[in-house]
């Protein structure tokens, strides 16, 4: 399937995204905590929204975001299942991969987790990701980030607005993101610290809750966090994660014993073949840093979930080497026995596109479409396919139907503005890449494409919707800069 990687600035750090905690003496120290109903003297649950609408324009066009289907369909289900079992929960989450071989994840305003690719490759099981979700769900649910806005409101003249600034400089420059949230919240730093005590705890709790009303093992939790804290020990420089999120000894111990306690009432028979596909499609396709001759080792494993996406990530491989008949024969075991599984599903597509046998992935994907209609990587496979087939009709009436359900797709309008494009459709290629400009916060440019898509259009009904159009992404504009 084609995915996408946007890096078009520097990525976003953690640190900068949450720019409201600690600030010590040197740069590992200098970590600013979470989000976490309480704030609302500070922001309002709509304000949240909004703040965290526009953060996610501006780091879908500075951070390396992962644009692929099928991890997304993965990362969705497991969030939203853990979602479900959250308490004060007031909005939508979203969640996203970001392509760093850093261990990190973070949370912001109005719902947003991102999670790193790195950390998906660190975890040696689905709970341990889990623990992690959960944890920064509780930090979103808790409203940590505005709680400590609240108390540093009353406890200084501190402008908020001037917080918010460091972290929009951030997003495009991380050393003058740290400069400008140091300066901004200079005098405060053991009051942050204790909030990040806090809150960290509170995440820990409930995150621990949450794990283990959604079924996963709460253990997941201690054995990931304490195998880290071990691991860089005496590193000079660790991942980010340990910086954003301290662990002491006393606290591991502290959620080890809850989540021994809580282990007692989980059925810890779970079928974890979708976190092994996940992992190896990460560490094949993406962080490229697991070769043929490592997944020919692990085909051999006694794991059968292990051995079944040793031979996927070898499929993936061979496909992304230019060797797609080898990719077919190592897939096809596979595949024959799950066709609708959207990991082999996926490889497939690709396998069958690089042959060029067109009609048969066509037909694959429609009888895929007819069974799964809502489902995103076979939507977005059975698109890409039409386009590369030389259908754009095909593509932009499935397209359509879909940006209806999911209007943030980036790699939707991307194949969007292919098919307008493959149809001779100026206009439509126009309006296609607006919605793609404006996904990335770049108002001026979306309204330009406007312009020019209501220039190429005949038809008067057309030209007063472009317009209306362009009158809703300039008040969209004018909103977000009142914010800065």
């Amino acid at each position: 399937m084609l995915y996408t990687i946007k890096a078009r600035l520097a990525p976003v750090s953690l640190a900068l995204l949450l720019a409201f905690g600690s600030t010590g003496a040197n740069a590992q120290q200098t970590r600013l905590p979470e989000i976490g109903t309480a704030g609302g003297s500070v922001m309002s649950i709509e304000r949240e929204q909004a703040v965290g609408d526009m953060y996610m324009r501006q780091i879908r066009a500075s951070a390396p975001i992962v644009g692929d289907p099928v991890l997304e369909a993965y990362l969705h289900d497991v969030g939203t299942r853990l979602v479900r079992n959250a308490n004060d929960v007031r909005f939508p989450f979203k969640f996203f991969w970001v392509n760093q071989d850093q261990i990190n994840a973070f949370a912001f305003f109005g719902g947003h987790i991102g999670i790193n690719t790195g950390l998906l490759a660190e975890t040696r099981n689905e709970s341990e990701l889990a623990s992690v979700i959960a944890h920064e769900i509780a930090h979103v649910s808790q409203r940590h980030i505005v709680r400590n806005m609240e108390a540093m409101e009353r406890s200084s003249s501190l402008s908020i607005i001037s917080l918010l600034g460091a972290i929009l400089v951030g997003i495009a420059n991380p050393e003058a993101g740290i400069a400008a949230a140091q300066a901004s919240v200079a005098g405060m730093q053991q009051r942050s610290i204790n909030y990040t005590r806090l809150f960290e705890q509170e995440a820990d709790r409930i995150g621990l809750s949450i794990l283990v009303n959604t079924g996963f093992d709460p253990m997941g939790a201690p054995d990931f966090f304490g195998r880290l804290a071990e691991k860089y020990r005496y590193v000079s420089k660790p991942p980010e994660m340990l910086l954003t999120h301290p662990l002491s000894e006393s606290r591991i111990a502290d959620t080890r014993l809850r989540a021994e306690q809580l282990r007692q009432n989980v059925n810890l028979n779970r079928d974890e073949s979708a976190f092994w596909l996940a992992k190896y499609r990460v560490q094949v396709r993406h962080l490229r840093n697991y070769n043929a001759e490592a997944a020919r080792r692990d085909m051999t494993s006694n794991n059968p979930a292990i051995a079944n996406a040793a031979r996927y990530g070898l499929a993936i491989a061979l496909l992304d080497s230019d060797q797609a008949d080898a990719a077919e024969r190592t897939l096809a075991p596979l595949y024959q026995r799950e066709p609708l599984n959207t990991f082999y599903l996926d490889v497939q597509t690709d396998i069958l596109l690089a042959q060029k046998r067109y009609d048969e992935v066509l037909s694959m994907l429609e009888f895929a479409y007819k069974r799964m209609p809502n489902e995103q990587t076979v939507t977005l496979n059975y698109a890409n396919a039409a386009v590369k087939a030389g259908q754009p009709k095909l593509a932009i009436q499935l397209l359509r139907d879909y940006l209806v359900r999911n209007k943030d797709s980036t790699l939707a309008y991307s194949l969007m503005i292919e098919a307008q494009r493959g149809l001779g459709n100026t206009s439509g290629m126009h309006e296609a890449n607006a919605e793609l400009m404006a996904l990335y916060g770049q108002f001026d440019r979306a309204i330009d494409h406007l312009h020019n898509a209501h220039t190429h259009n005949d038809n008067r009904l057309e030209q007063r919707r472009i317009q209306a159009r362009i009158e809703q992404l300039m008040a969209k504009k004018r909103e977000v800069e009142a914010m800065r």
